[in-house]
């Protein structure tokens, strides 16, 4: 047997303290790496260490952390950048760290911007918006997604699920630690969100609102995991077998909070460690460790209530189709462009067809709003999206559909869900009453008189869905009478309306 030299020593005292470090303080790390080859599994614990490392500097500083935690993250980030610069270092973890960023290939600008979040927490103590900790988070959590790409051999452009990741992850810890970040003087709860539900984790009580903001901070958190998951099937079997496993596992400390009723100041929420191993043991032996997954999301993924699931069309800033998307995971609090379309009823006395929307709806529900509104399936043409919506949620027949405002674009926000929307609007001819409002569609039905309605909207008198309310000064600019509104021209329609375009393709 042939003797290790000094060096290969060096790195293998570096990589077994890694794969100690990540046992003790990652654990759902260290279960998903173990089912990685060696070769592999060395490089995610020593990219785990390193983060470890320079987190602890920040965190152990307590919540004043002076000239002096900045002068010893400094440090360490010299001795590292050095240890890259010369390929070894005598510190074994550093050498371990620089051989896997060598080996591996990981790009140095990453971790520029990880130790570049790390400062951030030496003087920032909140956020006030998702965009503000979004941009924190890129280099304290999505960058250790791409960190981790050149380990997991993905078979394409795998980026953005592995971001997607990262920030799960980052995201479900933040939700965990509440009270933890709390005794370091920090909260990573947007303050927005606090100031939208009334809560506030300084009380360290679980309260209706501390539910609430918890509740949505939950979802936001899936709809994250579920982003992620589309870069499993990229994965090769081993990588998707390890990335599967942490990712379920972390996401079951979502279960957790809400069993706990949201409460994550008495004590740390923790999957048991039987549970991590039982789960890497499952994943060993599945055929489809994806199929896991998808049980799991399908489990964790919160019912808003939707009343179908129908897919709806994405479409980019001038308004192209770029794919489709179930209802259900397009509206959120960050809800993506999509197409959708406006419709006002009128009959031969000029009344208008106004709804209730049913209380139940997930998106500004119990709001009083023109006669139907929706979005056309992927290839349907916006006329028949008209009558099919008009037909299926009131009962209505109608004759000529009309369009009025080719160009209407709007965003609104009610409850924690954004409408976002490429919106053309229309006018149509009721051929008939409303005979069977759907109710779980609409609460109520009424016609009323066009000049009395929009001089109501237009005074202030009458409250409106903001879609409406932006919709009718530009509709009372066209005349006193709709079914003679001129027609807009549909070469101004979006692309993704156009008759002949097909959605999700360009």
């Amino acid at each position: 047997m042939s003797a290790t030299s000094p060096d290969e020593q060096l790195l293998a005292a570096g990589y077994a303290t890694c794969a100690r470090v990540t046992r003790e303080h990652g654990t759902t790390y260290y279960w998903g790496a173990r089912l990685l080859p060696e070769r592999d599994r060395r490089h995610v614990f020593a990219v785990y260490t390193l983060a470890r490392l320079a987190d602890d500097i920040v965190d152990l500083a307590g919540p004043d952390p002076g000239p002096d935690t900045a002068a010893e993250l400094d440090a360490f980030e010299a001795r590292f950048l050095d240890a890259l610069d010369t390929g070894t270092s005598e510190d074994p973890v550093l050498a371990a760290v620089a051989t896997t960023v060598r080996d591996r290939r990981i790009p140095h600008e990453c971790f520029t911007r990880f130790f570049g979040a790390m400062r951030q927490d030496l003087t920032r103590r909140e956020y006030e918006t998702w965009d503000d900790l979004l941009g924190y988070m890129d280099g304290s959590a999505a960058v250790i997604g791409e960190m981790m790409l050149p380990v997991l051999h993905p078979s394409a452009d795998a980026v953005a699920p592995a971001r997607a990741l990262g920030l799960a992850f980052q995201l479900t810890n933040f939700l965990r630690d509440v009270g933890e970040d709390l005794d370091r003087g920090r909260v990573y709860v947007p303050q927005e969100d606090l100031r939208r539900f009334g809560a506030d984790p300084h009380d360290r009580r679980v309260t209706p609102e501390w539910r609430a903001v918890m509740a949505f901070e939950i979802e936001r958190n899936r709809r994250l995991y579920r982003e992620a998951d589309a870069g499993l099937a990229l994965l090769p079997p081993a990588s998707r077998r390890c990335v599967a496993t942490a990712r379920v596992l972390y996401a079951r400390i979502l279960e957790r909070i809400e069993a706990a009723d949201y409460d994550v100041f008495a004590s740390r929420v923790r999957v048991p460690t039987p549970a991590k191993a039982g789960l890497a043991a499952r994943m060993v032996a599945s055929r489809d460790p994806v199929a896991l997954v998808n049980r799991d999301r399908a489990a964790a993924t919160t019912d808003l209530g939707w009343v179908s699931d129908d897919p709806v069309v994405l479409v980019d800033d001038t308004g192209a189709p770029t794919g489709t998307a179930p209802k259900s995971t397009v509206h959120h609090d960050d809800t993506p462009l999509h197409l959708a379309f406006s419709c006002y009823v009128v009959d031969d006395e000029g009344r208008l067809l106004v709804t209730t929307r049913a209380a139940s709806k997930p998106s500004f529900p119990g709001v009083l709003t023109n006669t139907v509104c929706g979005h056309p399936l992927p290839g349907e043409h916006l006329d028949a999206a008209v009558r099919r919506r008009a037909r299926d949620e009131l009962g209505v027949e109608v004759g000529e559909v009309r369009l009025v405002l080719p160009r209407f674009r709007y965003r609104a926000a009610q409850g924690g869900i954004v409408e976002n929307e490429v919106c053309p609007v229309f006018v149509a001819r009721a051929l008939g009453p409303a005979t069977a409002p759907d109710p779980e569609e609409v609460d109520d039905t009424a016609w009323v008189p066009w000049a009395e309605f929009a001089a109501d909207v237009l005074a202030g008198r009458r409250a409106v869905s903001p879609w409406c309310a932006e919709q009718v000064p530009l509709l009372a600019e066209l005349g006193p009478d709709p079914l003679s509104w001129p027609a807009g021209p549909r070469a101004e329609l979006p692309p993704a309306a156009r008759l002949g375009a097909t959605a999700g393709a360009r």
